[in-house]
């Protein structure tokens, strides 16, 4: 999604700055109710815009994407491709001045979830191409860099591909082996490999990763570096096609580099700081997937929908029967949840936050994991039918779990999230433990209460005016009460674990996994409260759609109250240290380790 402002920013946002990440205050027990509310609902020119797009999109998805013909032949036409390009799909966040759409974060969401509505594959070939692909072009570009490329990208004409993840480094991105050694004429000769490249075979720009030597106090340091690498390059090869579970249909191939020469104009960016770019390429990129997730889910419970409606049993539609009820409101309830946090992070993107990575993390795990669950239940629904393969259940379910893996690992984005979040906290207990020291060297209880009393005054003037929440519909009045109670707890627990490990926090992922739960949880409560607050005080708005997004809220919140409570009552009760101990006796017996015919 393009940082370069569009005609429809400029004349239909405020420009709010800074705009704090709402996520990164929860560590420290705040709310910044001017981020939340009012939530960023659609202006008219971004609903019209949004309209004709999506509407032009569901046309050629209903014309021409064949999801189940595309799986089985593990290829997508290049018609598909065409027809998505010259809707303009490629250039989204690209600005007109270059031949794009110019959307902003929000529009551009919008449109990426119809997208993903219709197919997997084709999200995710548009996903590599703009949303990471050529993304840091845009971050980090010359304007050279910009005029020689970008028009191409937007258009379609050529493809690109984010060259990043290698063999040996998954999640370790900065364990890449992949070597860029600088020539006497100033160009660059790059040697490594590439794996699992979304677009590899087919793309023309490259953006790859490698590692640099550079020179740091006398002492030689490598350091990743960020290169442009043009399709057709000498020692440019591919892998074969990836056999994949599912999105079947985009393209995955392993990336060679044998002595290619990078140009020194193909830089992106400044030398030694391409891991930097990547990470600000990845955090922008899990936006757009969890868009995706939206468009996904509501396809599933679409069909899901219509099949609990047609489906007689005893008389009546399944659709009558509470246990399916539940599925499909909860299955509703969850989609709205998702689509809250999405565009409060996309409206708060447009009017200045800069750091949006803790929100876009939260995103993308919620996102996957969501959809996921959706897939699931609505197969249930669809029972025998969602089994086979003449139906789109099991072709959704293949395609919806890579959501989990890719940009990411939800497991290294939930420590990426706790260690993001509580490094701000972390800094502040440093600072108290000095004063501290500091006191008790004084042996004068007044002074040290003095000197205390000032550390505090200093802290809290960062605090915003108040922990609570008064801009919450009446209707949503005891879940804003809730919401207070456990923003409060969570901030509680965040000082205490970082008491309790210190810096040691990094080696224990199992408490950073429940700190990171427990944040989402608070996103998710807070985008309801938000989003729905701001439906109900709308008047033009029908009663009956006021008494439906009140009931999805209640449902989503009390279910994300009862994960969050879950996960603040492990913080102190639990049984990691069992966990520990058989996970290593799984590891030893590389398995189960035991028989029943044994003892």
């Amino acid at each position: 999604m393009s940082q370069e402002s569009s005609k429809s920013e400029q004349s239909t946002q405020p420009s709010i700055s800074p705009v704090e990440s709402v996520v990164g205050d929860f560590f420290y027990g705040q709310i910044n109710e001017s981020v939340v509310f009012p939530f960023p609902h659609f202006t008219n020119e971004q609903q019209e815009m949004a309209r004709e797009m999506t509407d032009a999109v569901a046309r050629f998805g209903a014309e021409m994407i064949d999801g189940h013909k595309m799986d089985e032949a593990a290829e997508m036409p290049k018609e598909v491709v065409q027809g998505l390009a010259e809707l303009g799909l490629c250039g989204m966040g690209v600005s007109e001045d270059f031949g794009g759409l110019g959307l902003d974060y929000s529009l551009y969401s919008r449109v990426f979830a119809e997208v993903a509505a219709h197919d997997g594959s084709c999200a995710t070939m548009l996903g590599a191409h703009q949303s990471i692909g050529y993304r840091a072009l845009i971050n980090e570009g010359t304007d050279a860099q910009k005029a020689k490329w970008l028009s191409k990208l937007a258009s379609g004409e050529i493809l690109a591909a984010f060259c990043l993840t290698e063999p040996g480094s998954g999640s370790d991105a900065y364990s890449i082996k992949t070597r860029a050694v600088k020539n006497a004429d100033g160009n660059y000769t790059l040697n490594g490999q590439k794996l699992w490249i979304t677009n590899a075979g087919s793309a023309k720009f490259y953006t790859v990763f490698a590692k640099t030597e550079h020179e740091i106090d006398g002492k030689k340091e490598d350091k990743i570096s960020c290169f442009i690498v043009e399709g057709g390059s000498i020692g440019l090869s591919f892998g074969e096609k990836e056999n994949k579970m599912g999105i079947r249909a985009s393209e995955t191939r392993a990336v060679y580099f044998d002595n290619v020469i990078v140009p020194a104009e193909n830089v992106l960016g400044e030398l030694g700081k391409g891991f930097k770019i990547a990470m600000n390429v990845l955090n922008s990129g899990r936006l757009s997937l969890g868009a995706g997730c939206v468009g996904g889910m509501k396809t599933i419970l679409r069909m899901a929908t219509e099949h609990a409606v047609g489906r007689k049993q005893f008389g009546k539609s399944i659709s009558e029967f509470g246990l399916v009820q539940d599925k499909l409101a909860r299955m509703s309830a969850r989609i709205y949840a998702l689509e809250s946090i999405v565009y409060l992070t996309t409206g708060n993107m447009i009017k200045g936050m800069k750091d949006y990575f803790l929100e876009t993390a939260v995103c993308k795990i919620y996102g996957s994991e969501t959809l996921w669950t959706v897939v699931d239940q609505g197969m249930q629904i669809a029972a025998g039918n969602g089994y086979m393969k003449e139906y789109p259940y099991e072709r959704m379910m293949r395609d919806s779990r890579i959501n989990m893996i890719f940009e990411g690992t939800n497991e290294i984005l939930r420590c990426f999230l706790a260690l993001s979040g509580v490094r701000g906290p972390s800094e502040e207990l440093k600072e108290l433990g000095k004063i501290a020291d500091v006191s008790k060297a004084l042996q004068d209880p007044i002074k040290s209460l003095g000197v205390l009393t000032n550390f505090a005054k200093k802290r809290f003037s960062k605090v915003l005016p108040s922990r609570t929440l008064t801009k919450v519909h009446p209707s949503l009045e005891a879940q804003s009460q809730l919401f207070t109670g456990m923003l409060s707890n969570f901030s509680i627990q965040v000082e205490n674990t970082l008491i309790k490990y210190g810096k040691n926090i990094i080696e224990h992922e199992l408490p950073q996994g429940r700190l990171a739960n427990m944040a989402i949880d608070l996103y998710v409560m807070v985008a309801l409260l938000s989003r729905t607050t701001s439906i109900l005080n709308r008047e033009e708005i029908a009663q009956e759609k006021k008494d439906y997004v009140l009931h999805l809220t209640k449902i989503a919140f009390e279910e994300t109250r009862h994960h969050f409570t879950a996960n603040f009552k492990g913080m102190t009760k639990n049984v990691d240290k069992s966990i520990k101990a058989a996970s290593d006796h799984v590891a030893q017996s590389m398995g189960y380790g035991l028989d029943i015919i044994d003892f």
